[in-house]
C-alpha cells in the first residue's frame, strides 16, 4: 500500500473503485522525469497473482522528446498474468515529438484461464509546426501461453512515412484483447462511433486474441477511441460497466 519511485517511475498507491470487477485494484504509473529521452533503456515488470485482477494505467500521455542525435529510447514491458487473472494494461499514447527515437517491446504471458486486454497508441507532434517528423518508431506486441506464441506483431516506421502510410492521420493506436474472442464486435463498434477514427477488426479465434486497430484525426480522437474501446471490452468480458478513471 505504499508508493514507489525507483527514477524515473513513480508507482502510485492502488485504490479500488466500486464499477469495477470484484477484487481488481486501479494503479497509476507515472514519470518523475517528464518523459522519454533519447538513450533511455527502460523496463517494467508486472506480475498478476492467480485470480488477481487489475486496471494499470498512466496519469497521462508520454512525451518522447527529440533523441538530439543520440540514440533512441527503449521500453521494455512484461506482463505475466496468472491463473484466472485479468490485467488491464491501457497506458496514454506515447507522443512522438520532432526528433524523437522510440523502440517499444510488450511481452505478456498467460497462464491458464489468464486474460490481458492492452493498449498501444501514438500520435506525432512538431511542437514548432514546421512539418519535422520523428525518427523513428518501432513497436513489438507478442502474447505468449503454455510456452506457445499466439501472436508476434511488430512494425517499423520512419517519422518522414508517418502520414503517406496513415493516409494523412496523425494518429495511430491499437487494442488487443487475449484469452476472451468475445469482446471483438463490440470493441469494433466502440470505435467506429467515434468521429475521426478508421478502424478494423482481427479475430484470431483459434488463438483467443482479438485486435482492433485504428487511425485518428487528433489526439482527442485518440483519446476518445481508447476510451470507448477499452469501456466495451470491459464490459463485453466482465459483464461491468465501467467508469472512466480521472486524469
Amino acid at each position: 500500500m505504499r508508493q514507489h519511485t525507483p527514477h524515473p517511475f513513480h508507482i502510485t498507491r492502488p485504490f479500488r473503485h466500486p464499477c469495477d470487477p470484484q477484487g481488481m485494484v486501479t494503479l497509476y504509473l507515472q514519470s518523475s522525469s517528464g518523459g522519454v529521452y533519447g538513450d533511455d533503456d527502460l523496463a517494467l515488470s508486472v506480475g498478476l497473482k492467480p485470480g488477481s485482477a487489475v486496471h494499470l494505467t498512466t496519469q497521462a500521455s508520454t512525451v518522447v522528446h527529440d533523441a538530439r542525435g543520440r540514440d533512441g529510447a527503449s521500453q521494455t514491458i512484461s506482463l505475466d498474468v496468472g491463473a484466472g487473472a485479468l490485467l488491464e494494461y491501457v497506458p496514454d499514447p506515447a507522443i512522438m515529438m520532432a526528433g524523437s527515437r522510440l523502440k517499444t517491446r510488450i511481452h505478456a504471458n498467460l497462464a491458464d484461464g489468464a486474460k490481458v486486454l492492452l493498449a498501444d497508441a501514438q500520435l506525432c507532434h512538431d511542437p514548432e509546426d514546421n512539418g519535422r517528423p520523428f525518427d523513428a518508431l518501432e513497436c513489438e506486441v507478442a502474447i505468449t501461453a503454455a510456452g506457445k506464441t499466439l501472436l508476434l506483431d511488430r512494425f517499423e516506421l520512419q517519422g518522414a512515412d508517418w502520414l503517406t502510410r496513415t493516409g494523412g492521420y496523425r494518429c495511430a493506436g491499437m487494442m488487443l484483447v487475449a484469452g476472451d474472442t468475445r469482446p471483438g464486435a463490440a470493441m469494433l463498434d466502440a470505435a467506429a462511433s467515434v468521429p475521426g477514427v478508421y478502424a478494423g477488426l482481427s479475430n484470431l479465434a483459434d488463438r483467443e486474441v482479438t485486435i482492433v486497430r485504428f487511425l485518428a484525426e487528433d489526439g482527442v480522437a485518440l483519446s476518445r477511441a481508447l476510451k470507448a474501446i477499452w469501456m466495451a471490452a470491459r464490459q463485453a468480458m466482465t459483464g461491468d460497466t465501467p467508469v472512466a478513471r480521472r486524469k
